[in-house]
């Protein structure tokens, strides 16, 4: 059965005793924040997070606070002093922040742990690698629709490694359950690897090729490249670069990449 052998591969690849397969990512991230009292306080990354993080608190009565970001990776100081003060319930979180900022994992989930705050970490687009470990969240959420890693165009997961959290969990999820929806997200979660593979070596080719702008986090492993950019000419050269090469891209300031002035090159929407 699919569902059972993407369940056993998705157990695999997050180091989580449990797992589920749900229609959807946002589907995930709801039914993860469906556990937590209603009236609790949630943080989410100022910037690198997606659309979601701030719809789903909010339909579920939870309250939301902003942590500090440089540049969509998370600021452990603001983090510290975010949790003191607010006594949050949870901390739901992307590694890479914003698809290009890995977060520093072990120094979150140490936090996290320390003062009783569920760590929810959305790994959309990190799972295959190592950006992607539930040894270091509480649970994990990730969507397989377009132009994600797993690039199946519908569907997402939910899985944890604690039985109780668990438990919570299981009475809030609704299950995917089509069998040819299951069976594209099998086939492509056994393309994974030569899709992390191609991503990766054309996200360095580009980064090299712009090796005359500032590029933020370039060490760091993701599937998009942001480039920032001092004024309009300089803006118009990373577009001519793009257009250039016929490279998707989209413009920020935005929540979902980085909240300044910069160029975000889709490499995950490239084939």
């Amino acid at each position: 059965m699919p569902a059972d052998n993407i369940k056993a591969i998705l157990k695999r690849l997050t180091n989580h005793a449990f797992a589920e397969i749900v229609p959807r990512g946002n589907a995930a991230i709801t039914s993860a924040l469906s556990i937590l009292p209603k009236g609790s306080t949630i943080l989410i990354p100022e910037e690198g997070g997606w659309i979601h993080y701030k719809k789903a608190p909010l339909q579920l009565g939870l309250k939301i606070v902003d942590v500090k970001c440089d540049d969509a990776k998370i600021n452990l100081t603001d983090l510290r002093e975010k949790i003191n003060a607010v006594k949050p319930a949870a901390f739901l979180y992307q590694n890479p922040g914003g698809y290009f900022a890995q977060q520093p994992l072990r120094d979150i989930f140490k936090l996290c742990q320390a003062n009783k705050c569920l760590a929810i970490l959305d790994v959309s687009g990190s799972i295959g690698t190592p950006l992607c470990d539930g040894r270091y969240a509480d649970i994990l959420v990730g969507s397989f629709g377009k132009d994600k890693l797993v690039n199946a165009g519908e569907g997402g997961f939910i899985s944890a490694n604690d039985r109780k959290v668990w438990e919570k969990i299981k009475g809030n999820v609704t299950v995917l359950d089509d069998q040819s929806s299951l069976q594209e997200i099998y086939q492509q979660l056994l393309l994974l690897p030569q899709r992390i593979d191609y991503l990766q070596k054309l996200r360095k080719k580009i980064i090299e090729e712009l090796s005359g702008f500032s590029v933020l986090h370039p060490q760091d492993k993701g599937l998009v490249v942001v480039v920032k950019y001092e004024d309009e000419a300089e803006k118009e050269k990373i577009i001519g670069y793009c257009t250039r090469n016929k490279y998707p891209y989209t413009e920020c300031p935005r929540y979902i990449r980085v909240n300044r002035p910069a160029i975000s090159i889709e490499v995950k929407k490239i084939s």
